[in-house]
């Protein structure tokens, strides 16, 4: 989760990273982290299985980042900033960018996960679940050659 939070600040003040100034992304970097638990803590209640946080850290705050760039970045300083919070109007034209990612990303995911799902490529066998993927892709019978030869001529056995 440390690493993770990270990745959440990162990516939270990547859109925003040329227009702003320091203390600005550690704001954005802070609110960062909370996007990422609250996103995190969100995905067991809806029964999502996301083992390495892929949603909080890059769909939450990948939506956080587009919006803060419409809230940050001082006109004034005459590095491209032109954010709600000093009386810019770039905020309305980010909200409206992020709900055509949004829409994009979901049409594409459904034009190509839909079909999958129905002709069943989409989930492993009842089998392979019930073993563990871990356990059929990447057993230590697949990863080593448990039988080694012995310089002697004979047949050893490598712990494993």
């Amino acid at each position: 989760a440390f690493c993770n939070g990270i990745l959440a600040g990162l990516v939270a003040v990547t859109a925003a990273c040329a227009t702003i100034k320091p203390w600005e992304s550690a704001i954005i970097g802070f609110v960062a982290a909370f996007m990422y638990q609250g996103a995190s803590m969100l995905l067991p209640r809806f029964q999502i299985d996301d083992v390495v946080d892929a949603f909080p850290v890059h769909a939450a705050n990948g939506l956080w980042a587009v919006l803060a760039a419409g809230l940050f970045g001082d006109p004034a300083e005459g590095i491209g900033g032109n954010g709600a919070f000093y009386g810019g109007d770039q905020f309305g034209v980010q909200i409206f960018g992020a709900l055509i990612i949004i829409l994009w990303s979901a049409a594409w995911s459904f034009c190509i996960l839909l079909p999958l799902r129905l002709i069943g490529f989409l989930r492993m066998s009842d089998h392979f679940q019930d073993k563990g993927a871990d356990f059929m892709e990447h057993s230590p019978e697949k990863a080593y050659n448990a039988h080694a030869a012995d310089p002697a001529g004979g047949e050893q056995r490598i712990a494993v």
